[in-house]
């Protein structure tokens, strides 16, 4: 299958591309090619037949929509432009989304204390309704619906996802690894109890390819690492370096994990790699500053 990996230059879109280029032939799209350049002509002349958007502007600071700004740009008008040249085509498209487009949906009546951490007494399912709280996940919404328009798009939706390698843009599994690996405090809301569904990108990669061979389109796909990877910040930190000192802060949330029943109904998936086996091999490559070994590659 020949992809169009739009973001490869990322965290997420660097272990993508390398997962992908493992079996089929992938082109890196990202800011110096600028995604607005892309056009019609160029998907067809290289025979495209999918296109992954993982294009993004994270702006969670601003609480209200703010039309004209890079997330707005970068987010709906990226989507948009996307949906005008894959119009007529059959092309696939694998829109990116958050979990930020539900807002926080667990309160403490929503879980139960176990040794580890909070552990939830529900899944969130593709049901529940949109309750963004941040220009981010406004913004991500505005995308999924966009890409509706193409009949051969499909919505992933992530909590949490990670490599096994260090990226000067990562997400908090690289953040809270590097403080822990320099023997630093850890500030954790709710003393890290929170729990996560950490999702590895070979994970999501082997997803992204069972929705293309099984054609489900025209869905929204909540892609989480399942039961079996659920763990609360606090054992996070504790598996990197069992030393660190844990600083408590107020406020924070209590969890999120997706239900991943309906990808694995439709698309016949289900997560293979364990963080906790993974997280020796994530805070070796921190300790070194190893970046993903493709990280050049365009």
């Amino acid at each position: 299958m020949k992809i169009l990996l739009i973001g490869h230059q990322g965290y997420l879109g660097k272990g993508l591309h390398a997962f992908l280029s493992g079996v089929h032939d992938v082109i890196g799209w990202d800011k110096k090619e600028d995604l607005f350049t892309l056009d019609a002509p160029f998907l067809a002349r290289e025979n495209i037949e999918m296109v992954i958007n993982l294009s993004v502007m994270a702006d969670r600071q601003s609480k209200s929509f703010q039309a004209g700004m890079p997330t707005d740009e970068i987010n709906v008008g990226g989507a948009r432009h996307l949906a005008t040249i894959l119009k007529g085509s059959d092309i696939a498209w694998i829109q990116m989304s958050t979990r930020e487009v539900l807002g926080p949906v667990y309160g403490l009546k929503d879980v139960r204390k176990t040794k580890g951490g909070y552990r939830p007494r529900f899944l969130v399912d593709e049901e529940f309704p949109y309750a963004p709280q941040n220009f981010y996940g406004k913004s991500k919404i505005m995308a999924e619906f966009i890409s509706e328009s193409h009949p051969k798009s499909t919505v992933i939706r992530l909590t949490t996802c990670y490599t096994d390698f260090d990226h000067p843009g990562g997400n908090w599994v690289v953040s809270l690894i590097r403080a822990a690996v320099a023997d630093r405090p850890v500030t954790l809301t709710q003393g890290g109890l929170q729990f996560r569904d950490p999702l590895h990108i070979d994970d999501l990669g082997r997803l992204i390819v069972k929705l293309s061979e099984n054609k489900v389109f025209s869905e929204r796909i909540h892609a989480g690492g399942g039961e079996q990877n659920m763990i609360s910040l606090l054992e996070f930190v504790r598996l990197a370096n069992p030393h660190v000192k844990i600083e408590s802060a107020p406020g924070g949330d209590y969890g999120f994990a997706f239900d991943i029943t309906k990808a694995c109904r439709l698309a016949g998936w289900q997560p293979e790699v364990l963080v906790r086996d993974k997280l020796p091999v994530i805070v070796e490559n921190i300790r070194l500053g190893k970046t993903h070994p493709m990280s050049d590659q365009g």
